[in-house]
């Protein structure tokens, strides 16, 4: 147990980092607010694309929350 000052920004931090992975859940919730025709994108309806978009972005988050987890140096 770390009962240092920099033990418990540590936490604060993951548990921010970890929020993160909330964004992507989120931004697919509700379908209904997505679910459209239009814009189309090298014509693939925007249902599609928008999907397929928060896939890589959940991706880029997933990665960026793992590092900042790994960043701690607690040796896990």
């Amino acid at each position: 147990m770390d009962t240092t000052p920099e033990g418990g920004g540590r936490r604060r931090r993951r548990r921010w980092a970890l929020v993160l992975l909330l964004i992507p859940f989120v931004a697919l919730l509700y379908p209904p607010f997505y679910a459209s025709l239009t814009p189309r994108f090298a014509g693939i309806p925007f249902f599609i694309w928008y999907q397929f978009l928060w896939v890589v972005i959940g991706v880029v988050v997933t990665g960026v929350v793992y590092a900042l987890d790994r960043g701690d140096g607690d040796g896990r």
